[in-house]
């Protein structure tokens, strides 16, 4: 007997599927339109929510270009370890056991250090990061707990909607916004950036390059179809008769592999038969040039989503015609990206961790360390941390 696509009463109690079972956000199928400029509601909806994308799923799509284009996703990951790769530290407005205890449980209210490393990531991919605040009914901070941006919407009345999964709206409800004055129950803190010309949510700056972040994963997928779906064989042997049994068409094998290998280049080959026209046949194959397609394209690709992110192409290891590439030149642009782009992400990582920090109670200094990756002492001083 089954339940619920259950077998029961056996010997051996056998999980069924018959249902289609769908438990997170799965990968967009990417259809037409400009992925640089989605749609965002400017008139109020029937249910207070302000749509981001045509389908409500842009933060999806941002997300998924994480993983869609390699050099896309090493940027990031580049980018937020240079800004939080020092680590993060808390100095307390006074210095004593008791404070050391208080910054402690503070950290455990907010799940660790690296919460600080995940916002930053959230806020670089999304310019915009979210923490789901839990208070006490007499308004004290209990806890607090990231939340991916890809699950929140605004609403015209300033408040959140949270929604697991906005393909199917499973798991749906309103969270009320953080207010500085007091909270009770779930509250929702934001930090966010000011894009120009935008009242809701924020955009990318990177978001011109998304339909080149997106050529990016497809050109793999090309050449993988390209490879599986393609013949790939040097020549082909006509013969004007059939086979007549197998043991002939075992010998014909077995003559041909024969004259394969390094061993019997040069070799003259003889093909006989009765007459010409009973004589098989050699016709060369035109080689596959598909492995040149799209090479002007991929360096496009490079250098647009390098622009797109502000940083010198060289930086990520990707050679750039009429450089020399020496350490000196590196060195240089790495120091101007630094100070365009590492530098007011740090700032904004610290006003992050600031505010927290007033969130939870905590007098003092949220400090971001300083991070160079052509700083050795810097590296060494961290290693010999994480080793302490």
């Amino acid at each position: 007997m089954k339940i619920l696509g259950i077998e029961f009463g056996s010997a051996k109690t056998q999980v069924v599927r018959t249902e289609p079972q769908s438990y997170n956000t799965p990968f967009l199928k990417i259809g037409k339109g400009n992925l640089s400029l989605p749609y965002i509601q400017s008139n109020v909806s029937k249910t207070g929510v302000i749509y981001f994308g045509q389908d409500n799923l842009f933060p999806q799509v941002l997300s998924q270009m994480y993983y869609t284009s390699p050099l896309h996703s090493s940027i990031i990951d580049f980018t937020v370890n240079a800004v939080m790769g020092g680590g993060v530290e808390i100095i307390p407005k006074e210095d004593t056991a008791k404070s050391q205890v208080d910054i402690r449980v503070f950290l455990t209210k907010i799940g660790g250090k690296k919460t600080f490393r995940l916002l930053e990531r959230d806020y670089y991919i999304h310019r915009r990061c979210h923490m789901i605040l839990e208070y006490s009914q007499s308004g004290k901070f209990l806890r607090a707990e990231r939340v991916d941006p890809t699950q929140i919407r605004y609403r015209f009345d300033g408040n959140y909607e949270y929604c697991k999964d906005w393909s199917n709206n499973r798991e749906r409800r309103i969270v009320m916004a953080y207010n500085p004055a007091g909270n009770i129950g779930e509250v929702l803190y934001t930090k966010q950036d000011d894009s120009p010309a935008q009242d809701y949510y924020p955009l990318p700056g990177y978001s011109s390059a998304l339909n080149w972040c997106y050529l990016d994963g497809e050109q793999s997928y090309l050449h993988k179809s390209n490879i599986q779906n393609s013949v790939f064989p040097s020549v082909y042997i006509r013969r004007p008769k059939r086979f007549s049994t197998k043991e002939e068409i075992q010998k014909f094998v077995e003559g041909i592999q024969g004259k394969k290998g390094a061993e019997n280049a040069g070799h003259v080959g003889v093909l006989t038969g009765d007459g010409f026209e009973n004589t098989p046949e050699v016709v060369q194959v035109t080689t596959n040039n598909n492995d040149k397609l799209f090479v002007q394209t991929s360096k496009s690709i490079q250098d647009n989503i390098c622009f797109a992110h502000k940083i010198n192409p060289s930086i990520m290891g990707i050679k750039v015609a009429g450089s020399l590439g020496n350490a000196q030149e590196l060195e240089m642009s790495y120091a101007i990206w630094e100070k365009n782009v590492v530098y007011p992400e740090r700032e904004t990582a610290e006003e992050i961790g600031q505010e927290l920090m007033h969130i939870g109670g905590i007098e003092g200094i949220f400090n971001v360390k300083e991070y160079s990756i052509f700083g050795k002492s810097e590296i060494v001083e961290e290693n010999e941390n994480i080793e302490e």
